[in-house]
């Protein structure tokens, strides 16, 4: 018994199906008489409806350069516009452990960008190759990334290397462990992955630690500026946590008493006026092209 014979490449039946395998086959042998029709009448044994996913779905990965609800049985395809790799290039993928759906998923846009370019077939090869492998080990990183992250547990603790550094700010293991069930509670409320709880409890614990200090230096009573007031040890504890170094500290007392001096204002919170006078300080001082007569006049920090 004889008839006619179909071939397909097993690689994209494994990758695509065996309908689309089937049918890639014969858009590539067929190109110039191919359109949706054509499919229809030469796989009468194919269900409709099997032609017409398997249609659309190489169309949508850029395969052949038709879409789905064309009618004009005559549009002719460009070799350029349809792009797919070789068993080759598939095995030496495969070789650096990419996979196969992943190397297909990549068609529909690769075959966009080349789309209308003059570029040989061998060129495209190499070209669809590094594409797919940049992309594969950007995924990788991610995926890695993301396998890292954790719900914070009821059980957290900060790493030793966490502890060192803010008791080197000063802050004391009771007052640490006294955030800990706060901030365990606001975490698992959000149910957000991370893989820094570490960095987010160290910038949490400098805050507290800072608001703590800057309440216990509010509640004294009114008096005017002086010409011996110094900051006191919290404020300058403050102060550091905000990484102001020591030195720019101590040289803006003066300026500062000079100002309030003349003001003539009472105030219980001279050290919190003082921060946040610092603070407007440095952060101007920062910035690169700062004019050092600008930065003198600037009195924003005295109406917080």
């Amino acid at each position: 018994m004889s008839g006619k014979k179909y071939s397909f490449s097993k690689e994209i039946a494994e990758s695509l199906g065996i309908t689309e395998a089937i049918v890639l086959d014969f858009f590539q042998n067929n190109q110039e008489d191919f359109s949706l029709d054509s499919l229809k009448n030469e796989f009468k044994f194919l269900d409709v409806s099997q032609i017409e996913n398997s249609f659309k779905k190489l169309n949508n990965l850029g395969l052949f350069n038709k879409n789905i609800h064309a009618k004009d049985s005559a549009s002719k395809f460009n070799e350029t516009d349809n792009f797919y790799p070789s068993e080759d290039l598939m095995k030496q993928a495969s070789n650096l452990g990419i996979k196969k759906d992943f190397l297909v998923d990549q068609l529909a846009s690769f075959n966009l960008f080349w789309k209308d370019k003059d570029l040989k077939l061998h060129s495209k090869e190499s070209k669809f190759l590094q594409y797919v492998l940049k992309n594969w080990r950007e995924q990788e990183k991610n995926e890695y990334q993301e396998s890292k992250k954790v719900l914070i547990g009821n059980d957290w603790k900060p790493s030793e290397d966490a502890m060192s550094i803010l008791r080197n700010l000063n802050l004391n293991d009771s007052f640490i462990e006294s955030l800990l069930p706060e901030f365990i509670l606001f975490w698992k409320e959000k149910r957000i992955k991370s893989n820094s709880w570490n960095s987010t409890f160290l910038s949490h614990a400098k805050k507290q630690w800072a608001r703590k200090n800057y309440k216990l230096d509010s509640e004294k009573e009114n008096h005017p500026m002086t010409d011996n007031w110094t900051p006191s040890e919290n404020c300058l504890k403050v102060l550091e946590v905000a990484n102001v170094p020591m030195d720019f500290t101590e040289s803006k007392i003066p300026e500062f008493r000079l100002y309030w001096i003349d003001a003539g204002e009472i105030s219980s919170n001279w050290n919190n006026k003082f921060i946040n006078f610092i603070k407007n300080s440095w952060e101007k001082d920062s910035k690169k092209g700062s004019n050092i007569l600008e930065r003198l006049a600037n009195t924003e920090w005295a109406k917080k």
